[in-house]
């Protein structure tokens, strides 16, 4: 059965959710992604029973069959790890035994044997985790809800720990919802995507298409689209300052264009192509990524230097970057097909 939200809305004095439909399916591991204060944590929440909706329903779930992690773990910081990961089984009133064999077998499967009798206080944050994990497991949950689970570890663990819940889900079939603001995470691990921006859901879909195909110029913002530019739509050209460029649309009174930083080739001469976008600038800006180098140019009309121009940003590797020797100052084109162009209207 596939767990569905209905028109759900909550209102708050300075926030509100509005009108959140979504139908997850069963087994699915559906990552809702958005910036922080956007409402993610507030829809766990409802799904869990642990807040009301105003308006709108959560159908398709049994709330005795939830695991819910938090992203600041919600240990009871009076128990030992034993106890932390037996609380859910000692109140459904599982016999000891049972619970102690389970537990062993939970602390094997997250290498926490030895920690057992450990106050958690004293816990790193991966170790708090795994413990977290091995007491959301002990209810054998049909749906896991994690809020933000890797924020508080370093990049190392958080790689480790993706791969952990990858491993979990194939295991259990469960349905995951998994929040979160981390672009990388979602594309890792999400079969669909929904996009949250300001207590609404502004985009739904595969990761590919999300990222691909921004539906408007706020998630295009969001996802990190760095040249995203706005304008009137007249005969094919939208005009951006001055600067015109051709466009997949014949004629609006006023649409955005957003064009990805990898689909941008820049060189030191014109490069002859059937790209109708080319336009002659200078290297304002060189900022050194951690796999990437980011060259941001002033450009202006075809063959012309600026200023009056606008400002791309161009995603290249570092061996192209040193093999054209790119500096600041330094005269360069930007070239770039309008197939590439992605295009709307709000």
């Amino acid at each position: 059965m596939s767990l569905k939200l209905q028109n759900i809305s909550k209102n708050f004095k300075q926030f509100a959710l509005k009108e959140i439909n979504l139908e997850i399916k069963q087994g699915e591991y559906f990552v809702i992604l958005g910036p922080s204060g956007a409402g993610k944590t507030l829809i766990l929440e409802m799904i869990a029973g642990l807040l009301k909706p105003d308006a709108g329903a959560v159908s398709g779930i049994d709330r005795g069959k939830i695991g819910f992690i938090y992203q600041d773990y919600m240990l009871f910081p009076h128990l030992t790890v034993y106890e932390n990961i037996a609380y859910g089984l000692k109140i459904r009133k599982r016999d000891s035994r049972e619970i102690k064999a389970l537990i062993e077998k939970l602390a094997a499967r997250q290498d926490i044997e030895h920690l057992l009798q450990r106050d958690v206080l004293n816990l790193s944050g991966g170790e708090k985790q795994r413990v977290a994990i091995a007491r959301a497991l002990a209810v054998s949950p049909r749906v896991f809800l994690l809020d933000e689970p890797t924020a508080a570890l370093d990049r190392n663990a958080r790689i480790k720990t993706r791969s952990m819940f990858m491993d979990l889900h194939k295991e259990t079939a469960a349905t995951f919802v998994h929040v979160t603001h981390d672009f990388e995470e979602a594309l890792a691990l999400a079969d669909r995507i929904a996009i949250l921006i300001d207590g609404g859901i502004v985009q739904c879909g595969r990761p590919d298409d999300v990222f691909n195909n921004p539906a408007g110029k706020e998630t295009a913002d969001f996802l990190g689209y760095r040249n995203v530019f706005g304008g009137k739509v007249e005969n094919g050209l939208i005009d951006i300052d001055g600067v015109t460029v051709a466009v997949p649309l014949e004629k609006a009174d006023y649409a955005y264009i957003a064009i990805r930083t990898d689909d941008i080739i820049i060189s030191k001469q014109r490069i002859e192509s059937s790209a109708r976008n080319s336009f002659y600038g200078t290297v304002k800006n060189v900022i050194n990524k951690s796999s990437m180098v980011e060259v941001v140019l002033e450009v202006g009309g075809a063959g012309s230097a600026p200023p009056n121009g606008i400002e791309l940003a161009v995603d290249i590797t570092r061996k192209s970057k040193e093999e054209m020797g790119i500096e600041p100052g330094m005269p360069m084109w930007a070239t770039f097909k309008v197939s590439s162009i992605k295009i709307f209207r709000h």
